[in-house]
């Protein structure tokens, strides 16, 4: 007479494994189903992101799930420093391997195998967000060189570049967020004669109206659509923005992840290194900031609710412009001098008398 197998003994072979094994990708692949947003743009980016670093982890630690200590997410930390991943990546990652963990134990089965979340010991401090100017916005000289080796790529009849550089003028001046853009669909588009009328869903799941009144975005993107022969999607439910990888037919849609892996070999070529899509939006909030010397109005072109997430945009404000200083002096009768003593020199004299 068979005996009956515990249901908690069956699922020891699920955590028993080595890394690598179906078992531990039908786990983890679970996970990023029941944790990922399905309304999200980017589900599939995100799903595979999430995979990717639990089952690095695993391939590291060289472990079962119910043998991880604190001790291997340690490691696993410097050994990721040591390749110098950074900082906002590495966290990233854990962040994903504590959720993980949180989901197994909350498994009626698995949660009896895994106690306690070994994350939960080891985790690391969040990163203060874009640390330095450079991580938060390009220059200007680098924004239009980016541009200019996009733009070059489009005008020899690359489809491919026509596609990248419509998309890339439309992050650079709208400063709209990597997912309103790249899930952007034909009829979410209304063409005027001077402008477009963006109708798409943005942070929060609403959905706003913007109106783009450049004229080189509204060029750009009609030589996309029509050297792709797709002018008719503006008139339906499809997908924007499409791969063409076969002799330049329409394919799948384009996703984020395939965009930026463009987007690196364009700032290589540029002599930019590094960088990441969400660049373009704070590009975009540091050149409003300058031109409108207010938060109050960045904020509203970036479509934020609260103004301390702006402010984490724009490190300064640009000064306010000065209308009055002379004109109150001069009418106490005291004249502007003619001659300024250039500041350089002041600093060099500075320089000369230091012991």
């Amino acid at each position: 007479m068979k005996t009956r197998k515990d249901p908690v003994e069956d699922q020891k072979a699920l955590v028993a494994v080595q890394p690598g094994d179906l078992a531990l990708q039908t786990a983890v692949a679970l996970w990023t189903d029941a944790t990922t947003a399905s309304e999200s743009a980017r589900r599939s980016d995100i799903k595979r992101d999430k995979a990717n670093a639990a089952l690095s982890f695993f391939a590291f630690a060289g472990k079962s799930l119910a043998a991880v200590t604190a001790t291997d997410v340690k490691g696993w930390q410097a050994e990721m420093e040591g390749k110098g991943l950074a900082a906002a990546t590495i966290y990233a990652r854990i962040c994903h391997l504590s959720s993980f963990f949180r989901w197994v134990m909350k498994d009626p089965l698995l949660g009896q195998l895994v106690q306690s979340n070994p994350v939960g010991y080891a985790h690391p401090k969040a990163p203060k967000p874009y640390q330095t100017r450079s991580a938060k916005s390009l220059s200007k000289k680098q924004a239009a060189a980016l541009l200019s080796v996009v733009e070059t790529r489009a005008d020899s009849g690359d489809l491919t570049g026509k596609r990248d550089y419509a998309l890339l003028l439309l992050y650079i001046a709208t400063g709209m967020r990597r997912s309103e853009v790249i899930s952007l669909r034909g009829g979410d588009l209304r063409f005027e004669d001077d402008k477009i009328i963006i109708r798409g869903r943005v942070k929060g799941g609403d959905y706003e109206g913007r109106a783009v009144a450049s004229r080189r975005v509204r060029a750009a993107l009609l030589d996309y659509l029509r050297s792709s022969r797709r002018l008719h999607i503006l008139r339906e439910d499809q997908p924007l923005w499409t791969r063409h990888d076969r002799a330049g037919e329409p394919g799948a849609p384009l996703s984020s992840w395939s965009f930026v892996e463009n987007l690196k070999r364009y700032a290589k070529e540029a002599g930019i290194g590094k960088i990441h899509l969400h660049q373009t939006r704070h590009t975009f909030a540091r050149m409003v900031a300058e031109r409108t010397g207010s938060l109050s109005e960045t904020q509203d072109a970036l479509g934020h609710r609260h103004a301390a997430t702006t402010r984490v945009y724009v490190e300064s404000i640009a000064e306010k412009k000065d209308k009055y200083s002379r004109y109150i002096l001069e009418a106490l009768e005291l004249p502007e001098i003619e001659e300024i003593e250039p500041f350089s020199d002041l600093l060099q004299d500075d320089a000369d008398e230091d012991p």
